[in-house]
């Protein structure tokens, strides 16, 4: 497989198929692998591009300063794609939303999963419980600890289908040194700029902050509505990849034909 080469180091990706690209970028407890399915219902319509976003799964991880939508401009220019519409999940999204707004030139669309959003916080739902024993794995350094209390949280409806694998095997994640570098003006102030269509998928199933931000983005982009997938929680792409796929790729094909 392929890799970028980025600041401090390289990124994994793949790319498949043919048609109006489309970048998958992943949640922030899991790896690109969580997009095993969409790269092969995507591909037949799309140019689908994937890839482990910094210290993820396959790519390298950070050794000094780095930028989340620079990694992304990145990839990009390394699979050869100009523009494109974006799906994120999570963190994924909170990503998708930065990269519109810097380098708005290079979208197409937006697809936002359960998505965070830079400058708006929010509770993880944890109790008091599971908050005393994240603070206490931590302490001890446990990190397959501290991932099975993010599968409790953000994958209540189980660990099936390689989620519990793809968690545990990025729970090292939990200690990396740094943080990401970001413009000062948070995007939940921005997101007036983002003039593209927008999709905010929720899942039925997720912690209740989850859909307070898809309220938030739905009532201040511009372009943008929300759709609930019943029977998901935070990975809504795997709990219900048939529903997912026929909600978004119908989403794509309005916006190919509209040209935006």
């Amino acid at each position: 497989m392929p890799y970028a080469d980025v600041a401090g180091g390289r990124l994994w990706y793949e790319a498949a198929g043919e048609g109006p690209p489309v970048v998958l970028l992943h949640a922030g407890i899991v790896d690109a692998r969580m997009w095993d399915a969409q790269m092969r219902s995507f591909a037949p319509r799309h140019r689908v591009l994937r890839y482990d976003l910094r210290g993820f799964g396959r790519s390298d991880r950070p050794t000094g300063p780095w930028s989340e939508t620079g990694d992304l401009a990145a990839v990009m220019d390394a699979a050869g794609i100009e523009r494109a519409a974006l799906v994120g999940n999570s963190l994924g999204g909170l990503v998708a939303i930065d990269f519109a707004i810097e380098r708005p030139e290079r979208v197409d669309a937006l697809v936002l999963v359960a998505s965070a959003l830079r400058g708006y916080g929010f509770d993880d739902g944890a109790t008091p419980e599971q908050a005393r024993r994240w603070e206490e794995a931590e302490e001890r350094g446990d990190l397959e600890a501290m991932a099975e209390i993010d599968l409790e949280l953000w994958a209540p409806l189980g660990g099936d289908g390689g989620v519990r694998e793809m968690v545990l095997d990025n729970a090292r994640l939990n200690v990396m040194t740094g943080r990401p570098e970001r413009p000062d003006t948070p995007a939940v102030e921005w997101l007036d700029r983002i003039e593209v269509p927008a999709l905010v998928v929720t899942g039925s199933e997720d912690v209740s902050a989850m859909d307070e931000i898809a309220d938030v983005l739905v009532s201040r982009i511009p372009r943008a509505r929300k759709v609930v997938v019943d029977g998901a929680d935070h990975l809504v792409p795997l709990r219900q990849p048939a529903a997912f796929d026929a909600v978004v790729l119908d989403f794509l094909a309005r916006v190919a034909q509209s040209g935006r």
